[in-house]
């Protein structure tokens, strides 16, 4: 019986299989070139790859953080803008102003009062009056000298705490005369407030009538009154009496520019508070 041959101790048909399968592995496709020749990048191209973007980043970053620094710096000027104007309001509704700043939340500066006193960094906002209408009451208004310090001063400081000492009127104008452009940080809106004001002028050409300005009498008691020549809110009512002690106003009036009466107890009654330089008229 013959014998299948044998090569050096393998099998024919071992022999058969191995050299298929080399010829199978010898076979390559596209697909299977690009799947096991995908390159990467080296350690060299990686290294100058991050050079290169640590080159851009040190032009881009600082103007890329001055651009943010200035655009804080327009909103907080802005942000000053409007607490002004409500200021503005706040004297034009209650003809005084406000006590600090949170007195303007949230009626007249529509945002909570944390924002109103802090700026967007974290830092106060200081909120002054000339001290030398601090004590303005609409009755008694502004003498006209006075007119003038009808201002205030709007103060924050984006990257500290500014701490303003204003007790006296030349700490006040020190401040209103810095020069801040040499410190952007330092945000300072100046306030005036002098258009709001108009001139009342109440006297007497002999003695008797009394007045009222916003509520508030003034009785001659049978004398002479004292010249009022004085600025007063827009929107101050003014009542004028002929009796010696306020009571039921002949002429009433909301001022809303410069008025002047003047009592004169020779003209007819109902008509003895005359405006100034006119003569008496029929009531």
């Amino acid at each position: 019986m013959l014998r299948r041959p044998r090569i050096r101790g393998i099998k024919a048909t071992e022999l058969r299989i191995m050299i298929l399968a080399q010829q199978t592995s010898m076979v390559s496709t596209p697909h299977a070139s690009r799947l096991t020749s995908s390159p990467g990048f080296t350690l060299v191209e990686l290294i100058g790859v991050l050079a290169i973007l640590a080159i851009l980043a040190s032009f881009i970053t600082p103007s890329v953080i001055n651009q943010l620094r200035n655009a804080r710096r327009d909103a907080e000027d802005q942000q000053l803008e409007n607490i002004a104007q409500g200021i503005e309001l706040y004297i034009r509704q209650t003809r005084s102003f406000p006590a600090n700043l949170s007195a303007l939340s949230p009626d007249y500066v529509p945002i909570s009062s944390g924002q109103l006193t802090n700026n967007a960094n974290g830092f106060l906002r200081y909120f002054f009056v000339q001290p030398n209408i601090g004590g303005y009451t609409n009755t008694g208004g502004l003498a006209p000298t006075a007119l003038a310090d009808s201002r205030f001063l709007l103060m924050t400081n984006l990257t500290q705490n500014a701490n303003p000492a204003i007790i006296t009127d030349t700490d006040f104008e020190t401040w209103w005369n810095t020069d801040e452009t040499g410190t952007p940080d330092l945000k300072i809106h100046r306030g005036q407030v002098g258009q709001l004001f108009h001139l009342l002028s109440l006297s007497a050409d002999g003695v008797g009538g009394s007045y009222a300005i916003d509520g508030t009498p003034t009785n001659s008691g049978g004398g002479t009154l004292a010249l009022h020549a004085r600025y007063h809110l827009t929107g101050t009512t003014v009542a004028l009496d002929e009796a010696n002690t306020f009571g039921t106003a002949e002429t009433q009036f909301t001022m809303t520019a410069e008025a002047g009466f003047q009592f004169d107890p020779d003209c007819a009654a109902g008509s003895q508070w005359r405006v100034i330089s006119s003569g008496c008229y029929a009531p």
